[in-house]
């Protein structure tokens, strides 16, 4: 794998750590505030940076990639969540699942039912579909910057329908806003070498700080904690800013140190921790704290020692059922052999 490659897998590990951060109960809430202030941008932005349509000759074979990627592994891993969680988590409650309400559900992903973590799959699969066609026909300066005030439009409009309980199938409505992102990543990728200057050692503190000082700002003057899944942007240009300096620190310390295996593994079974890591894992270990810090008052003294404990159990438990899954059912994914 090349130097390129492993610090992509790097980065995408450790957004997927923050997901897993922001997700724990006893996250402290203003860790939980930083953390939202860029890590959905940051996984939109790294689908970006690696995508291309270069070898696709026309969009039908470019969608069937996509939907063996993205789509195929959302439902198969949604149902073997689904089933493990119904069989193994609630065998109580076995005979009162209701199938065609989770069928409903799954084919809907809107926000009236529960179909766990992966909308964040539905909203990617129709980003990538429509940054599709803007790379395909932004042949020019000008249809580049109408397609991205196009988009800012259409997410302003998906806010606006959320807020009036209009909820779109598929996270429609977070589609445009995450389009920009993947966009973005692209760009990016595609001038790395003009870039590659801004993304020097000395310019990390200034990022970090600045990512923490707008998105502190954009969440005082609403009081809201930003979320794109529930539309909670507050005022726009403050959201993407904070995103765009939060995936630029993430670039510059990913990009200036030396490979670290752990989680560049974390990186390459982001789908299965994604699926897996709420309505499995964190809803275990939820169980298991619950009985461990009353007893152990002297050790979790406060929340952040209960995630300092929290977060490498569930880590571990993630990466043995993404072995599990990669060895034995590498069906969940949409693959026939083992991985």
């Amino acid at each position: 794998m090349t130097k390129r490659m492993e610090y992509i897998d790097m980065m995408k590990g450790f957004a997927m750590i923050l997901v897993i951060l922001g997700h724990i109960w006893y996250i402290p809430q203003p860790l939980k505030i930083c953390i939202y202030f860029f890590h959905i941008p940051l996984f939109f932005f790294l689908s970006g940076f690696t995508f291309s349509i270069k070898k696709y000759t026309s969009f039908k074979p470019f969608f069937m990639k996509k939907f063996k990627t993205i789509m195929l592994p959302y439902f198969l891993l949604n149902t073997g969540v689904f089933m493990f969680k119904s069989i193994m988590l609630h065998p109580e409650n076995i005979l009162k699942i209701d199938i065609l309400y989770f069928i409903k559900a799954l084919l809907l992903a809107d926000r009236l039912h529960i179909y766990y973590q992966l909308w964040f799959l539905t909203s990617l699969f129709l980003a990538e579909l429509v940054s599709y066609f803007v790379v395909k026909f932004s042949n020019n300066f000008k249809k580049w910057i109408l397609s991205f005030f196009l988009l800012l439009i259409l997410g302003y409009l998906g806010q606006k329908a959320y807020v009036n309980d209009y909820y779109l199938i598929w996270s429609l409505d977070t589609v445009p806003y995450a389009t920009i992102f993947i966009l973005s990543g692209y760009i990016v990728k595609s001038n790395i070498h003009n870039v590659s200057r801004l993304l020097k050692k000395r310019y990390f503190i200034p990022a970090v700080t600045t990512t923490i000082l707008i998105g502190i700002l954009n969440y005082k003057l609403t009081n809201t904690m930003v979320d794109l899944y529930y539309q909670d942007v507050n005022y726009w240009p403050l959201y993407f800013l904070s995103g765009f300096l939060g995936i630029w620190a993430t670039i510059i310390f990913f990009k200036n140190i030396r490979t670290i295996k752990t989680i560049q593994k974390i990186g390459e079974n982001t789908l299965i921790y994604y699926a897996v890591h709420s309505p499995i894992v964190l809803y275990i270990l939820n169980i298991i704290f619950e009985q461990l810090i009353p007893r152990y008052t002297g050790i979790f003294v406060n929340n952040y020692i209960v995630i300092f404990f929290y977060l490498p159990v569930a880590l571990i438990l993630c990466e043995l059922i993404a072995r599990i899954i990669n060895n034995t059912f590498p069906i969940l994914l949409g693959k026939n052999k083992p991985i």
